[in-house]
Formats: structure tokens, sequence, C-alpha cells
């Protein structure tokens, strides 16, 4: 092949990206949106969470289930895969995940790990509210019923 029909397909790759971004752009958060979500999470953001209580479940040992919250992302591992999902709160408690994606391997070791994962996923689509205590977060349903403890860990 010679090189100038290479470069010329390439060059007209990078133009179809780049007139692709041009159409669907993402608009950047407004500033009236984006303060009043940062004074609301302002004491869970950039803390790191351990999931112990899951459904009412003591999480196996061996399975580590976690939460890190930054800003308005949330992110972690479910006990066997990664997640990430949008995450904001209001001023009273309110609280809410967005979708959350994750890898999806499936994890025979440690034994609970899958049971562990469900449980995260169900309670991150669930949350209504969130209450801390110390070095404690529950997420809460809208009925106040808990569906996970967790404990605070240093970064």
């Amino acid at each position: 092949m010679r090189p100038i029909p290479l470069m010329l397909m390439a060059a007209l790759a990078v133009t179809g990206c780049a007139a692709q971004a041009a159409r669907d752009p993402v608009p950047p958060p407004s500033a009236s949106a984006a303060a009043p979500a940062a004074t609301a999470q302002g004491s869970l953001d950039g803390t790191e969470w351990r999931f112990v209580e899951v459904n009412g479940t003591a999480v196996p040992g061996g399975v580590n289930a976690t939460l890190r919250l930054h800003g308005s992302r949330a992110s972690g591992r479910t006990g066997c895969n990664a997640y990430g999902a949008s995450f904001e709160t209001g001023a009273d408690g309110s609280a809410k995940f967005g979708q959350a994606m994750s890898t999806r391997m499936a994890c025979l070791t440690p034994a609970g790990a899958m049971q562990v994962e469900r449980g995260v996923l169900d309670a991150l689509q669930h949350t209504t509210r969130v209450e801390r205590n110390g070095d404690n977060l529950i997420l809460l349903d809208a009925s106040g019923k808990p569906l996970a403890k967790l404990q605070r860990q240093m970064p």
C-alpha cells in the first residue's frame, strides 16, 4: 500500500472523530448546578469506605467491597468486580447513586464474593438516604431500611 492513501485514511478518521465530538459535545456542568452538590457532599467528598454489612448480613472475611466518593463520582469494588457510578446528595441526607457500571467477572473465591456483589449493587441502586455516624456510613432505602453498613477507611 502506498503511504499517501494510508495517511489520507488516517486524516479522514481523525476528522470524522472530531466532527462527531463537535456534534455530540458533553456540556460542562453549570456553576449553579455544581455548587449545591459540592456543598451537600462536602463531608463525604474524598472519603473511602469498606462494606461490613450488606442486607443485614456481615461481609465474609477476605471479601473486599469498597466505596470511594470523589465529587459527584462513586467507585470501588463489589467484592468481585470494580464499579463506578454518579453520586449526589442533598443537605437533608438524601442520596442517589446513578446506574452503576462494572466489570463482569465471576469470582468463585473468596466464598461469598458474588452474593456480596449482588448486595452492593442492589444497595447502590436503592439508596435514597445516607447517614453518617462517626466512622460508619449507612445506606438507607426510601422506607428507612438499612441496605448496607460501611466503615471509613483511611486513604
